[in-house]
């Protein structure tokens, strides 16, 4: 009888791990493969529209010194850069005011320490910002991202084309030592093939606030800051969630208009970045939640079902044909989608990373679930 249950057992363990790499494969093979064939930008169009970009910085004064003087020398016609100093205890404030005296394409937004914001995050921040731009076309990003060159504005905004309202860039996470480099670099990289892949697709959900342009309009009826007063995140991916389609919608992987940024330093300090990003995902669209869901959960499955078929040596040979075709489908698939979104040294080590990722998606679950308090940037 413990033996007949047993074979029964493993007989639907091994169904769910067919049907979950069926699934997989689908979302490689329809959504992530039509990044192969997006293109950077060759030409740019004969006139750019002026542009405002908008920059929130809360004790981020190290950072300022070091970046901030590569976006204010854009090779760009006419632009601004508005830098909001989001009630910074540390010497934010006078980094700014030093950059603010030398540059005339600069304005400078300060919310004093004791002022009552009515968002929590950087939301108020960023609205503050936007009120103050004086051109239609905004471009967000973070005071603690580089620019990857001096043509990093121009080919966002040449992305934009007549119905366009918003255009999705790529922010990547800077090499350096260690695994825990790459598995940040590559959960970024996974994070970006399906919000990029997507809106490929037509099905537009989420953007990074790291490098982002929309036009004011899409501002207009958009109520998602308000019904979300308390999240400290949304301030990007729920905006576009909202307001993006398959038709107002653009991406940019041009590697000149990349903005890279460095990972966190501590593997505990990237699991809080990561769960608070996370919660507002329970904000979006459900057809976009059920995607993501649907994504993560097969994988994740199919990882757990191929130990355990391993373990118990059932349908050995037709378990590890199966996972294999799997991995070689997710190897050709994103070959090139590895060098387009400059993390393609990741690419050979990409199986042992997608297993550690799977790990690391239910560890980011238990601890949404234990919902501590988040913290915004001290």
């Amino acid at each position: 009888m413990q033996i007949h249950f047993f074979a029964l057992l493993m007989a639907v363990a091994f169904q769910i791990f067919i049907a979950c790499v069926g699934v997989q494969a689908l979302y490689y093979l329809l959504f992530f493969s039509k990044l192969n064939f997006v293109r950077g930008i060759n030409s740019m169009p004969e006139s750019l529209p002026p542009v405002s970009v908008v920059i929130c910085a809360k004790n981020e004064a190290v950072n300022l010194r070091q970046y901030l003087k590569v976006v204010l020398i854009q090779q760009y016609p006419q632009f601004e850069v508005i830098v909001v100093n989001d009630q910074s205890s540390d010497n934010t404030l006078d980094v700014l005011v030093e950059y603010y005296k030398r540059n005339t394409n600069m304005k400078l937004v300060n919310i004093e320490p004791n002022a009552q914001k009515p968002y929590a995050g950087k939301k108020y921040a960023l609205m503050k910002g936007i009120e103050m731009a004086t051109f239609d076309t905004i471009v967000v990003t973070d005071a603690d991202c580089r620019p990857a060159t001096t043509h990093w504005l121009a080919k966002m905004v040449g992305t934009y084309l007549q119905d366009t309202k918003i255009v999705l860039g790529h922010s990547p996470y800077e090499k350096g030592k260690g695994f825990l480099n790459k598995i940040i670099r590559y959960e970024n990289f996974i994070t970006a093939m399906q919000y990029l892949g997507f809106a490929t697709m037509g099905t537009p959900y989420m953007g990074v606030g790291r490098n982002m342009s929309y036009k004011k309009e899409i501002l207009k009826g958009f109520t998602g800051f308000e019904d979300n007063k308390t999240l400290l995140t949304g301030d990007d991916d729920l905006l576009v969630n909202a307001a993006a389609t398959g038709r107002n919608t653009e991406i940019c992987i041009d590697k000149d208009a990349f903005m890279y940024t460095k990972p966190a330093n501590t593997f505990s300090q990237w699991l809080n970045q990561k769960k608070r990003h996370l919660r507002s995902g329970f904000k979006y669209k459900l057809h976009h939640q059920l995607l993501l869901f649907i994504f993560a959960l097969s994988n994740f499955v199919a990882y757990v079902t191929f130990i355990a078929l391993l373990a118990t040596g059932f349908q050995l040979k037709m378990v590890l044909a199966v996972f294999m075709v799997l991995t070689v489908v997710k190897l050709l698939v994103t070959f090139k989608v590895y060098n387009k979104l400059a993390v393609q040294d990741l690419w050979f080590i990409s199986p042992l990373l997608d297993i550690v990722y799977s790990g690391y998606l239910l560890i980011i679950f238990l601890l949404l679930l234990l919902k501590p308090k988040d913290n915004w940037r001290t």
